[in-house]
Parts: C-alpha cells; sequence; structure tokens
C-alpha cells in the first residue's frame, strides 16, 4: 500500500495519533502534499507543525494556498500549548523553502497583516527566500 493509500485511509479515520506517525513516514512525497494541505487546514489533529514542515521539505507550490491560510488558523492544540508563534514562523520558513513567486507573494501578505507576530515571521521568511534546500 502507499503512503499516499495509508494517508488517505488515516485521515478518513481521523485517527490523530496514527496520523502523527504516518505524516513522519511521508518522506518527502510530492504527490501526498495535497492531501497533507487539506489535513492541515483541520482541526481534528495536533500535527500541524509536522505537516508544514513536511510540506517545506516537499516543496510542492500547489500547497502555498494551504500554507498561507493555517498560519492564519488558530488551531485549538497550537494554542493550548502554546506553540501558535512557533508554527506560525514555520509556515513563513515552509513558504520560504517552496521559493515560488506565489510563496513569496503569500509572504508579503503576511508582512502586511495586522497580527505583529505575523508580520515578524512574514519578514523573517522574506529574508530566506528563496530558501536553500538543507537550510530548513
Amino acid at each position: 500500500m502507499s503512503i499516499l493509500s495509508i494517508l488517505a485511509e488515516v485521515a478518513a479515520s481521523r485517527d490523530a495519533d496514527e496520523l502523527s506517525e504516518t505524516v513522519c513516514a511521508v518522506n518527502r512525497d510530492f504527490s501526498a502534499a495535497p492531501l497533507l494541505a487539506h489535513i492541515l487546514l483541520e482541526d481534528w489533529h495536533r500535527s500541524h507543525e509536522n505537516i508544514v514542515f513536511e510540506l517545506g521539505l516537499i516543496g510542492n507550490p500547489s500547497v502555498v494556498d494551504a500554507i498561507a491560510s493555517a498560519a492564519r488558523t488558530k488551531f485549538k492544540s497550537l494554542v493550548e500549548w502554546d506553540r501558535w508563534c512557533r508554527f506560525q514562523r514555520e509556515c513563513a520558513f515552509a513558504l520560504a523553502r517552496i521559493g515560488t513567486n506565489e510563496s513569496r507573494a503569500a509572504l508579503e501578505q503576511m508582512v502586511r497583516s495586522e497580527d505583529a507576530h505575523l508580520r515578524q515571521v512574514g519578514e523573517e521568511g522574506l529574508s530566506y527566500w528563496p530558501m536553500p534546500y538543507g537550510v530548513y
């Protein structure tokens, strides 16, 4: 069974613990990026940080909008664990790693945000854009 099939099954079952393990097994599979991006925006799991990190490593430009949206979404587990600001930074780094004009535009939009921390991490992301492979 492919990692994409396994990921789809785990997402359908909404098994948060299994999702955490499955995300670690994605291993930069380009074809998994759209499904990971969809899962990233859901609030039933606790794997947002791992997913956005993996999406940055995969570098599939189709996920830019999802990452930018996630950076503005206060997922309950990230807020409860005081990881929200760190997650926003990880989103900015993932966008810098993708390195497309669209990812740059998403970072520039972050810089124009009313959220002071989002502006700060957007600026940091732009300072690394395009992030060379291996820096992230």
